[in-house]
């Protein structure tokens, strides 16, 4: 699918980034709650809070031979706009996960010299885990200051757990953990599905993550919500806005039971939250909310005119959120 979007740095001041088109890469195959639970030994509880209140059915999961390079190659070729990427100036490589490849893989030249891209720079984005894909949009608009030639780029958003046991893809609780990537494309002509401004709320009272104690996590689940509350608010308080300026938000698929106590709590509806893929597919690490936009766009799910949020939250704690208004820009 193609589109364009603009990104607009806080304050209002327009980069002209846009994104040309999202490529997105899913594994065809889906592994059950019950696999990934099965050496754990937690018993039909913890599988029935997964199936009932989270309303998660399987995620997608690369073979086991399958490298990072082939599953990132795969979003890439996704891209109908992908002739031109002959004309890219920089590639921003996304990921959560710390260790993905042996040291010496060289993974993103492997994939770049694929496209004929070898000879340009690119940069690696991770230290915010899944919020990293908001971060980068962050980290675009400093770079472009100070290097004003970029004018395509290329955010690539991957990650993969196949050469782990299935069991480390449990989130006590929250989530199971999915493979998959996407690739998008961004240039500075377009017009709409416009970036207004991105911003990450950090709580480093739980920089332990994925390693926390058990009650670091309960103490991270308590406050999980208000988060996502307060990080909304205070990036729509930047635009003089409100939930009620809002027609969409683009969740990240961690589980159903979040955005329905956010939807309590705000009044957002839940018929105004892309929930969609959280039952087919759960959290693909950072690239949820590229996947539920271009799943949105696809379906004409989303108001032309209106605005949305993307939200990808990352454990450490990293909480990130990108203001979207469609059809705002107009060709001078």
């Amino acid at each position: 699918m193609e589109y364009e979007w603009t990104l607009i740095a806080e304050g209002g001041r327009s980069l002209g980034f846009g994104i040309v088109d999202i490529g997105v890469y899913l594994p065809e195959q889906i592994q059950r709650p019950e696999e990934v639970l099965a050496a754990l030994e937690l018993g039909k509880g913890e599988l029935q809070f997964l199936r009932k209140y989270h309303r998660l059915e399987g995620v997608p999961v690369t073979e086991p031979g399958q490298m990072l390079d082939d599953t990132i190659t795969q979003a890439v070729e996704r891209l109908n706009t992908r002739p031109s990427l002959s004309g890219i100036d920089l590639v921003l490589y996304v990921h959560s996960f710390q260790v993905q490849t042996p040291s010496d893989y060289r993974l993103v030249q492997r994939v770049l010299q694929r496209f004929g891209l070898e000879h340009v720079p690119f940069y690696g984005i991770s230290q915010m885990n899944c919020a990293s894909s908001i971060a980068a949009l962050q980290w675009l608009e400093r770079i472009s200051q100070t290097q004003p030639h970029i004018r395509n780029v290329l955010l690539i958003c991957a990650d993969q757990f196949n050469f782990l046991p299935p069991e480390w893809r449990y989130l006590r609780k929250s989530a199971i953990l999915g493979d998959s990537a996407v690739a998008v494309l961004l240039s500075r002509e377009s017009c709409q599905h416009v970036v207004q401004a991105a911003h990450v709320l950090r709580d480093t009272r739980f920089h332990n993550g994925y390693h926390a104690t058990t009650d670091e996590i309960s103490a991270f689940n308590r406050l999980y919500v208000d988060h996502i509350i307060q990080g909304m608010e205070e990036l729509l308080s930047t635009q003089g806005l409100s939930f009620e300026d809002v027609d969409h938000i683009f969740p990240h698929n961690v589980n159903w039971t979040t955005w329905k106590e956010f939807s309590r709590r705000t009044g957002v509806g839940l018929e105004r939250i892309y929930l969609d893929n959280i039952q087919r597919i759960g959290h693909t690490f950072s690239t949820d909310p590229f996947i539920n936009l271009s799943s949105g766009l696809e379906q004409d799910w989303v108001c032309r005119k209106g605005r949305s949020i993307m939200v990808s939250i990352g454990l450490g704690s990293f909480f990130g959120f990108a203001l979207v208004e469609h059809g705002g820009c107009e060709e001078e």
